[in-house]
C-alpha cells in the first residue's frame, strides 16, 4: 500500500499532466485559423473528447474561449491577448521607468519604487536606493503589500469598481499594521476622495512606523491608472514641507513617464 508521500506525488504528476495538457490546447487553438468542432480538437490534439470537453468548459467558464451557439465550434478569444499585453505594458514600464526612478532617489534622497496591482495588493516592481540609504524589505523587486495603507495603493483603488472594492474588503480586509492604519471602510473611503481629488497620495506611517511615502499616478494611453511611482523615506526626513516642497518634480516625474506609455492630456501628450 503506498504510504502518503506516494500518493502527494502522484497527485502532483496528475496535476502536472493536465497542466500540460491544458497549455497544450491553447497553444493548439492559437494557431487555428478558425473555429473547430470538439471532435476536430480532439482528434488533432490527442487528447478524448471527454478531457478535450472539460478544458474547454473550464476555458469557456474563464472567458478565454468562445463557442458558437449555431455550429458549435470553439475559438479562443481575445482574453488571452490582455495577458501578453499586461505582460508586455509591465517589461515597458520598468525600462521606461528605471532612469527617472534613479532621478527621484538623487531628488529625494529617499528610496524611489515602480508599483502595480496584483491579486488585490501592490507589487513592487523595480526599486533604486537613495544615497547611502539601506533597502527596507518591503520595497525590495516582487514584494506585495497591501493596498489600503500604501500611498501607490490608494491611487489604484480610485480606480477600483464598487464591485471590485467589496472584493477586496471581503478577501483582504482592511488589517491594522501600525495605529495610523485606516482601518475602516468610511475612514478610507474618504482618503481615497481626496486622492482622486489631489492627483496624489500619502503613507502617513499607515504601512510601517517611522516610514512615510508620496505617490503619483501612471496612466497608459487610455487614461486608466496602471501602477505608480512612490517614494518612501523615514518619516523625520518625509516631513510636509519636504514633500510639498519636491511633489512638483515628482508628479512631473510621472507625467514623462505616463508619455511613453502612451497617456496625453488635455489631447496633447504629456512630454
Amino acid at each position: 500500500m503506498p504510504n502518503q508521500t506516494d500518493k502527494e506525488r502522484s497527485k502532483a504528476s496528475i496535476s502536472n499532466q493536465s497542466s500540460e495538457k491544458l497549455l497544450q490546447l491553447i497553444e493548439f487553438l492559437s494557431e487555428q485559423e478558425e473555429p473547430l468542432r470538439l471532435l476536430d480538437i480532439s482528434r488533432q490534439t490527442g487528447m478524448n473528447q471527454s478531457t478535450a470537453s472539460r478544458f474547454l468548459s473550464a476555458l469557456k467558464s474563464r472567458g478565454y474561449v468562445a463557442q458558437n451557439f449555431q455550429n458549435g465550434k470553439y475559438s479562443l478569444t481575445y482574453k488571452i491577448c490582455r495577458i501578453a499585453n499586461n505582460v508586455s505594458c509591465r517589461m515597458d514600464m520598468r525600462h521606461v521607468s528605471l532612469p527617472y526612478l534613479r532621478s527621484l532617489s538623487q531628488i529625494f534622497g529617499c528610496t524611489s519604487n515602480l508599483v502595480v496591482e496584483y491579486d488585490l495588493s501592490v507589487m513592487y516592481l523595480e526599486v533604486v536606493a537613495g544615497p547611502r540609504q539601506m533597502l527596507v524589505p518591503l520595497q525590495r523587486i516582487g514584494i506585495v503589500a497591501p493596498l489600503h495603507c500604501t500611498s501607490a495603493g490608494k491611487l489604484i483603488l480610485t480606480e477600483f469598481s464598487e464591485e471590485k472594492m467589496q472584493e477586496l474588503l471581503k478577501v483582504k480586509g482592511l488589517p491594522k499594521y501600525t495605529d495610523h492604519t485606516l482601518t475602516t471602510e468610511e475612514a478610507l473611503r474618504r482618503e481615497l476622495a481626496q486622492v482622486a481629488k489631489q492627483g496624489y497620495a500619502f503613507d502617513n506611517e499607515e504601512c510601517e512606523l517611522g516610514t512615510r511615502c508620496v505617490a503619483a499616478p501612471l496612466r497608459d494611453f487610455s487614461g486608466r491608472i496602471v501602477g505608480a511611482i512612490s517614494v518612501n523615506g523615514p518619516a523625520v526626513l518625509m516631513t510636509d514641507e519636504y514633500i510639498h516642497q519636491k511633489l512638483p518634480q515628482l508628479l512631473a516625474i510621472a507625467g514623462e513617464i505616463s508619455a511613453h506609455l502612451g497617456y496625453e492630456q488635455d489631447g496633447k501628450a504629456a512630454n
